[in-house]
């Protein structure tokens, strides 16, 4: 999570050369470089660095000297037109993002929220289902309430979601409860929603109703967001109906819309079917069987429980998630 800076240089180096011969102890290391630090191994450049902290070159180089010098290893090697980080510094990078995350909290933990001034910026994970469902709604509101902040919607790994809020990779995750219940995160239920069974209208074989018999017989589309089969997928093995996917996605509407044209069958959550009913020339169809409501739940990391702007932006989306009319 990006927050607002003042201004100024946070930098301020009291003193100049090699670090050699000042002591290792927290109270001879001026800890600013360690924002440096954070910018350097994140941009891998001195010029992008400098940039990102509004610092010159020339100043954003002797921090990298200072750095060497404390941590006797060169941290960044040049290679080529690019700087490569050396085995140290590939360690050293995730510890000090999360350091400095873990400084920013309890610098702003108690910090004003203006939602029409502030400019935090969020980094969200989310299906692509659950952004057209919740995400575009939330950016129409966020034009008019609180223009400067910013959303960053990420959809890699969404199994592996608490690991990621662990390492500070994203600030926020909208995931199945079937995800989130197995974690000890903080958790709030946004809004649920039931399958539907979908096929391209053209599809003369199918209509009304899809059975196990039609399933078994028609090309079938499903997903995979990991290691764990669609929730749709393990109901029917359960029931003794498996059925492996002909076409298997990472995406549902990607799904959806590679269905026209095709005798292909999927299952879809309706508001997603309905959404995309036009452009994908779809037809939804009741299931073989009664499937189990999904519920989309939103997750994030105690760390973040007692900041302003993230209390905040967590409110509104569940806000917004209660809002939804039942599918």
């Amino acid at each position: 999570m990006v927050r607002r800076t003042a201004n100024r240089s946070f930098l301020r180096f009291t003193s100049t050369g090699s670090m050699d011969n000042q002591p290792r102890s927290l109270a001879g290391i001026d800890l600013n470089l360690l924002k440096a630090l954070d910018a350097l191994l994140q941009e891998r450049s001195v010029t992008r660095a400098a940039q990102r902290l509004s610092l010159s070159q020339p100043t954003v180089s002797s921090a990298l000297a200072r750095l060497r010098g404390l941590f006797e290893d060169e941290l960044l090697v040049r290679t080529g037109r690019t700087m490569v980080p050396t085995p140290f510094a590939q360690t050293l990078a995730p510890r000090v993002q999360e350091s400095m995350r873990e400084l920013e909290d309890i610098i702003t933990s108690r910090a004003a929220f203006d939602p029409s001034r502030d400019n935090q910026a969020f980094r969200v994970l989310a299906t692509d289902y659950s952004a057209l469902i919740l995400i575009q709604p939330l950016m129409a509101a966020l034009a008019k309430e609180a223009p400067n902040i910013r959303i960053r919607l990420e959809s890699r790994d969404i199994a592996e979601h608490a690991a990621r809020l662990q390492r500070s990779e994203i600030d926020l995750a909208i995931v199945p409860q079937r995800f989130s219940r197995s974690t000890n995160l903080p958790t709030e239920p946004l809004f649920s929603d039931r399958f539907v069974a979908a096929a391209w209208r053209g599809n003369p074989e199918i209509s009304g109703r899809l059975t196990f018999r039609q399933l078994a017989r028609l090309p079938y589309l499903t997903y995979n967001l990991g290691p764990l089969a669609s929730m749709v997928d393990t109901l029917f093995e359960e029931l003794g109906h498996v059925r492996r996917g002909d076409t298997i996605v990472e995406s549902f509407v990607i799904g959806a819309l590679l269905l026209k044209g095709t005798r292909q069958v999927t299952f879809l959550q309706q508001r997603l079917a309905t959404l995309l009913s036009d452009q994908a020339e779809l037809q939804l169809l009741e299931p073989p069987c009664k499937i189990p409501p999904i519920v989309e739940t939103l997750t994030w990391h105690p760390r973040s429980a007692n900041d302003p702007g993230h209390r905040w932006i967590r409110a509104r989306m569940l806000g917004l998630g209660r809002s939804l009319a039942s599918p």
